[in-house]
């Protein structure tokens, strides 16, 4: 068994209590995520996963990690299937999206699970459609969870993104705003001495 699968194992493990016929019946895959720098210290990537027509039918969990360091972040993430117009409705349903921080060392989940907003259309063609967002969150390694089943006769597929973003160190978030409160307040001086001014002449 290899590294990955050993994460992945532990951290589903960890995130959820499946019945064990359940167990047998899910496709688990877990992948790093490839970020690329978005040159003011955060990131973006862009992922997902595809399945055959042999895998119509099963549930899936899936798990996209990620590690941070450095200063507390924000991120936000979202996911959509496809459609494809099988026989059987929609190719996927997507039943939950969520975030969470764990322990490399244990692999242990770590504080609370960020869960996503379903926001998919009404229809049977509506295209499932997930989002969160979570903010000033520590360091760490975490994972993007993506629960669903295959529904399509030929399969299916979905795609994700994630957005990472720094949060400023608070000295300098206050020496931003004290510098616009000066600012304001030499406005105001200024515009109180033009109105003290006599009138020339």
């Amino acid at each position: 068994m290899n590294k990955t699968s050993l994460v992945f194992s532990a951290l589903l493990a960890g995130a959820v209590c499946a019945a064990p016929q359940a167990a047998a019946q899910t496709i688990a895959r877990s992948t790093p995520i490839a970020a690329i720098g978005d040159g003011a210290g955060g990131f973006n990537a862009w992922f997902g996963d595809g399945f055959t027509a042999a895998e119509s039918g099963r549930d899936f969990t899936e798990l996209f990690t990620f590690s941070v360091s450095g200063l507390p972040f924000d991120a936000a993430a979202s996911v959509t299937s496809s459609f494809l117009n099988s026989p059987l409705g929609k190719d996927l349903d997507i039943v939950a999206l969520s975030l969470y921080r764990y322990d490399p060392a244990t692999l242990a989940v770590i504080g609370p699970v960020v869960a996503g907003i379903d926001g998919t259309g009404f229809g049977d063609e509506a295209p499932d459609s997930w989002s969160l967002a979570a903010y000033d969150l520590p360091t760490g390694a975490y994972a993007v969870r993506v629960d669903g089943r295959v529904l399509g006769s030929g399969g299916g597929s979905f795609g994700a993104d994630l957005a990472v973003s720094p949060v400023p160190e608070v000295p300098a978030f206050a020496l931003l705003l004290a510098g616009l409160a000066a600012g304001a307040l030499a406005r105001r001086r200024g515009q109180r001495r033009a109105m003290e001014k006599p009138p020339c002449g």
